[in-house]
């Protein structure tokens, strides 16, 4: 074989090999945000199959997460400005960009000691962290049996708990940096948190409210929490870099203690990164009339009241904090109009009333100035409320494609 033909031989291949290449196309994600969207940071689910959980989204946070039906799907953390569209290229795990933790939920009980009637007692503050709790029959406020009171969750942005006894309000913690903290409150007792320190501080004036958008049950005589409830129970569902969930049951929430218009609840609690904002779903063993969320209403704030198509909020600007006379916070409520009777204001708080359904969501979210330079008045609080509106109801869409 002569020269010419072997150098032939050799050429072939390298040329078959480079129009093969030219054919393999990008695959990448086209992002469109319509016109009337929320100009922030939203989270999206790409449609790309769990069997390539080895793919991530070039250039921007992004995740495999739990669904609720069991499976898996990669979320991306992606702004675009409202009537544009982006492209974003998928990439392999090892080119992807590197995603560090800023969501967590947690619930840890307290270790050591034993009940004497309705309060935990033991020599040293000892806690163990579970994925699953079921309430003792003596637990009550001020038990000193939960770390922080009950279960706690955060993102970069704010931290929250819910009190996990009768009172089932839900507080805020405020955070003066990102990384997560929740783990390290309360390891010292029940008072260190109730004052500004390096993290941050336990802020909101709950008094005999219902927080931030915790439930409660509007009764002839004024909202009931959860005095009457059979059993109440905690799992954790995710804590993973960008997102955090859990669950709470509660068995037969009755009127009275004799059981009457008994209800089961189940509440799934999930917050984001790069978001102050909590997604809250309900489902109800029936339709029961009278169930609300409530907004703690202080005498000195502004309220904000703003409705979209097809979202509400209800929303207080002001000096509403444990942590100083003038130290202000921005809390909302929002909700979905076919989901409501209406929003009134009760005895303790502004109330977000539903309509007798065995399914219904709603969201929370708190601000604290002193951390958010860009939120310093209620009309820039207003704004975002709006712009978050906005958002919901014309969401981001995503679609694969190649190039």
């Amino acid at each position: 074989m002569n020269k010419v033909m072997k150098l032939g031989l050799v050429i072939l291949p390298i040329l078959t090999a480079c129009d093969n290449a030219k054919n393999i196309k990008e695959k990448g994600v086209l992002v469109n945000n319509p016109a009337e969207g929320g100009a922030m940071t939203q989270w999206v689910s790409v449609p790309v199959p769990d069997a390539q959980s080895q793919w991530r989204v070039k250039g921007v946070p992004s995740e495999w997460r739990n669904t609720p039906e069991g499976g898996k799907a990669l979320f991306a953390a992606i702004n675009v400005t409202p009537g544009t569209s982006e492209y974003y290229p998928l990439t392999r795990i090892s080119a992807g960009q590197p995603v560090e933790d800023f969501a967590h939920a947690e619930l840890s009980i307290r270790t050591g000691g034993e009940w004497n009637g309705t309060v935990y007692e033991a020599q040293e503050f000892s806690f163990e962290t579970v994925e699953h709790f079921v309430a003792p029959e003596q637990l009550t406020d001020h038990s000193y049996y939960l770390r922080y009171e009950g279960p706690g969750w955060e993102s970069d942005k704010v931290g929250y708990r819910l009190y996990f006894d009768w009172r089932n309000a839900i507080d805020v913690f405020v955070k003066t940096g990102s990384d997560p903290v929740l783990s390290k409150v309360g390891q010292d007792g029940y008072d260190s948190y109730h004052s500004l320190s390096e993290w941050g501080g336990d802020a909101l004036k709950v008094g005999k409210s219902l927080g931030v958008g915790a439930l409660g049950r509007k009764t002839d005589n004024g909202i009931l929490h959860f005095q009457y409830v059979d059993n109440t129970s905690y799992t954790l569902l995710e804590n993973s870099q960008t997102s955090a969930s859990f669950k709470v049951n509660y068995e037969n929430w009755a009127l009275d203690e004799n059981g009457s218009a008994g209800v089961d609840i189940q509440t799934v609690y999930r917050i984001n990164a790069f978001d102050p904002t909590t997604h809250i779903n309900v489902k109800a063993s029936e339709a029961a009339s009278g169930i609300v969320a409530g907004l703690v209403a202080h005498d000195n704030t502004q309220v904000i009241d703003v409705k979209g198509a097809e979202w509400g909020v209800i929303g207080t600007w002001g000096p509403q904090s444990v942590l100083g006379d003038q130290d202000k916070l921005g809390l909302a409520v929002f909700y979905r109009l076919d989901q409501v009777v209406g929003v009134e204001k009760g005895e303790f708080d502004h109330l977000v009333m539903f309509k007798p359904l065995t399914a219904f969501e709603y969201k929370i979210l708190a601000v604290w100035p002193q951390r958010d330079e860009a939120i310093h008045s209620a009309e820039a609080f207003s704004t975002l409320l709006e712009d978050k509106l906005n958002a919901f109801e014309n969401p981001i869409s995503v679609q694969v494609v190649e190039k």
